[in-house]
């Protein structure tokens, strides 16, 4: 028997008689001519031709290799591609289902698919398929890099993802003849990732039926039970009443002038058993024939005027229930789907559940972001990779797949981010912007446009000012308020819960850092040259471009910032541009002046909490490497007892008028006493002070401890804050406190 390898090295018409040669068993004869059948539907000869090589390689490829079942291999692969064929996508879609394993199980290689079918079909099998050749410490290692993978390469073209699902589904088809644990990790994995996903991009149908595979797996007696039961009573209701809506619905449209087609629907086996497992939780015992809405009816339209008029008339001859209508046309869900949905009472009181919606609505409904790769609609294979602007897998890949996770904690924050409701706010214009449920006034900045975001300064809704941590709700009109320049603040990714917003506040951040640390390693470098009586001028263009590339860095600004950032030392770097000075002409530690400090260089300059300097206070700066300056106050016991060499040391000085305040710590003494903390707290505020802080640190009979953490301007403003608390009745000592 020729191996696969061998049989793809051939020509097309001897690789064909080869396999022929193999024998093909008649089921795998029709399952492949029904698949062809399906085909010859919307793509032509050539393409089906090619659609048959890759099944003629694939099942060379395969060939030997058996499901647990039995079968042959290419059986599931088949599976697949009819799965998809039923969405009508295009031809390498189809091709890469075929070989979807091959890959993975079989000696093909992505070079030989790639000179056999194209760069995009091998490219759409290499994202389906599995890590192979690393080893993985546990399960989920393995599992977790599997679906990032999956999720890095569907970025680049959503047809991944379809074909991932397709072969989920069939696979989840043939689970019976698993082990129970090996159906239940499956079955947990489809529920937490791939079933999110359907749901995700709109693929209803694929969703229910996702659903109904995975309690199947799971209570195949419970399905069968509720299946039967289903059944039985649709059908004796069939040619009664779901008939007659069916009739009536369709006739008092007609009279209306409305052209509908009218149609109705078994609810799913699992929908139906959550239904009445979430009765029971809530102790409201349920039996299945007391569930009255096993159906669903869909009117489906020619316009979307149509759908609003067809509501009219079905609210005028059934009574409906207010409580249950939603427009999903005006407000349409994050998926795109778009449907009124309501329920009526008919004449003998039962609920019927009505969905109304265009040709076109119903479609994106049922197969969603397919429905938009649909063949008929002309989209070529090169055009598809455009769709993968989608902005929830966007929003996935930024807040799961970028992170340096593994494992089980990579696949929790991938759960967490496929499931989530959402709240839909309003911009000033009336423009709907809709956002993840528990979404900030931050998160609706950055959605609006990253640039707004950025210079955000303050909000409102309805009018009324708010604080940019405020959590959103349904129907909040909200304005943002923008600076001419500037930063996000730190604080806020720590509230913001978009994606979309994290990261571009990160990057902002980040870009900042990067301004602040190269302004001061510039102040740096400058202060050392000056010190040794050079003019930052005699550096010559040719003298920083030949020290960047030297220490192996991009530019002289990247020499700047690791300056600033503390990674390299200016004196070192001087002493590096300017090589040929002899001994004589350096100049001494001692001699290095000072940089100043005025509190505006932002992230690059931090101030040790272990001393909490503020200006007027005598202060050093300590070089953490990659890290920035850290000021301490001169007689900080962390500074008296450093063991770090002296160039990791620099004399800083407070400019005449420092910007901003500065967090402080005090400590007070005091008889214990009823009101004491509020008496102190309203001194405190009376000179429009902010309090960071109170902690009770100490306590006796008769006296407490108590630490307030302030922010001052400076040492006289702090002074005049310790006269203030003295005027407190009970107070009989007050500090200002340092950790060491």
């Amino acid at each position: 028997m020729p191996t696969a390898n061998q049989l793809i090295k051939t020509s097309s018409s001897k690789l064909i008689e080869l396999y022929r040669r193999l024998g093909i068993p008649d089921k795998e004869k029709r399952q492949f001519e029904n698949l062809c059948n399906l085909l010859a539907e919307y793509l032509d000869k050539q393409e089906i031709e090619e659609v048959r090589r890759s099944y003629e390689i694939g099942a060379a490829a395969h060939a030997g290799q058996r499901r647990i079942k039995g079968e042959k291999y290419i059986n599931h692969p088949l599976a697949v591609a009819e799965l998809l064929v039923k969405l009508k996508l295009d031809s390498h879609t189809i091709m890469a289902a075929i070989l979807h394993d091959t890959l993975e199980d079989t000696s093909v290689t992505w070079d030989t698919l790639r000179r056999e079918f194209g760069e995009d079909v091998a490219n759409l099998v290499s994202g389906v398929s599995k890590v192979t050749g690393t080893e993985f410490k546990d399960k989920d290692d393995e599992e977790a890099e599997n679906v990032r993978r999956m999720l890095v390469a569907a970025a680049g073209d959503i047809r991944i993802i379809l074909i991932k699902l397709a072969d989920r589904m069939h696979n989840l088809e043939t689970l019976d003849v698993h082990r129970l644990d090996k159906r239940k990790r499956i079955v947990n994995q489809t529920r937490d990732i791939y079933i999110p996903m359907t749901y995700m991009m709109g693929m209803h149908e694929w969703h229910r039926k996702l659903e109904d595979l995975c309690f199947q797996a799971i209570y195949p007696n419970r399905y069968r039970t509720i299946a039967n039961a289903i059944r039985r009573n649709v059908r004796s209701r069939a040619t009664i009443s779901i008939n007659r809506h069916v009739k009536t619905i369709t006739n008092i449209l007609e009279e209306h002038g409305i052209s509908a087609d009218v149609s109705w629907r078994e609810k799913n086996v699992s929908a139906i058993h959550e239904k009445m497992r979430r009765k029971r939780e809530s102790n409201q015992s349920i039996s299945f024939t007391a569930i009255k809405d096993l159906v669903g009816f869909r009117v489906v339209l020619d316009s979307e005027d149509d759908c609003y008029r067809a509501l009219g008339v079905i609210h005028k001859n059934y009574k409906p229930i207010s409580r249950e209508f939603d427009d999903y046309i005006a407000i349409p869900k994050i998926n795109g789907y778009r449907s009124l949905h309501t329920s009526v009472y008919d004449e003998s009181g039962r609920i019927v559940e009505i969905q109304i919606r265009t040709h076109d609505m119903h479609e994106i409904a049922e197969y969603g972001i397919a429905s938009h790769l649909s063949y008929k609609t002309n989209v070529q294979p090169s055009e598809i990779r455009a769709l993968d602007d989608i902005p929830w897998l966007k929003d996935l890949l930024d807040n799961s797949v970028d992170r340096n996770q593994v494992g089980r904690e990579f696949l929790e924050n991938l759960k967490r981010n496929l499931f989530f409701d959402s709240v839909f706010v309003i911009t000033p214009k009336g423009d709907p912007k809709r956002l993840k449920k528990g979404a900030t006034v931050i998160d609706f900045a950055y959605a609006v446009h990253t640039g707004l975001g950025n210079l955000a300064k303050s909000a409102t809704i309805g009018g009324e000012r708010v604080a940019m941590h405020t959590v959103l709700e349904d129907g909040d009109q909200v304005e943002i308020k923008k600076r001419a320049f500037g930063y996000p603040d730190p604080q806020w990714e720590k509230f913001a819960v978009t994606a979309k917003a994290k990261m571009a506040i990160r990057l902002a951040l980040k870009d900042k850092t990067a301004q602040d640390y190269v302004r001061m390693g510039d102040r740096l470098l400058r202060n050392e040259l000056k010190s040794q009586k050079i003019k930052y001028a005699s550096i010559t263009d040719e003298m920083k471009n030949g020290l960047a590339k030297k220490l192996q860095l991009d530019d002289w600004r990247t020499i700047l910032l690791e300056v600033g950032n503390g990674s390299r030392f200016a004196p070192v770097i001087v002493k590096q541009l300017f090589a040929d000075r002899s001994p004589a002409d350096e100049k001494v530690q001692s001699q290095i002046m000072s940089v100043s400090i005025d509190g505006t260089e932002g992230m690059v300059v931090k101030y040790a909490k272990c001393c909490n300097p503020i200006p007027n206070d005598s202060i050093v700066a300590f070089l953490n490497t990659g890290g920035g300056i850290a000021i301490h106050i001169a007689d900080c016991n962390n500074v008296r007892n450093s063991k770090f060499p002296p160039e990791r040391w620099q004399k800083v000085y407070w400019t005449e008028k420092p910007e901003g305040v500065y967090r402080v710590a005090i400590r007070i003494d005091a008889e214990d006493r009823r009101g004491l903390l509020g008496e102190i707290a309203t001194q405190i505020a009376s000179l429009d002070v902010n309090i960071a802080d109170c902690r009770i640190v100490g306590t006796d009979t008769t006296s407490v401890t108590v630490e307030f953490d302030i922010d001052v301007s400076d040492r006289q403003h702090l002074a005049r804050i310790i006269r203030k608390i003295k005027k407190v009745p009970s107070v009989f000592h007050i500090q200002r406190y340092r950790l060491v």
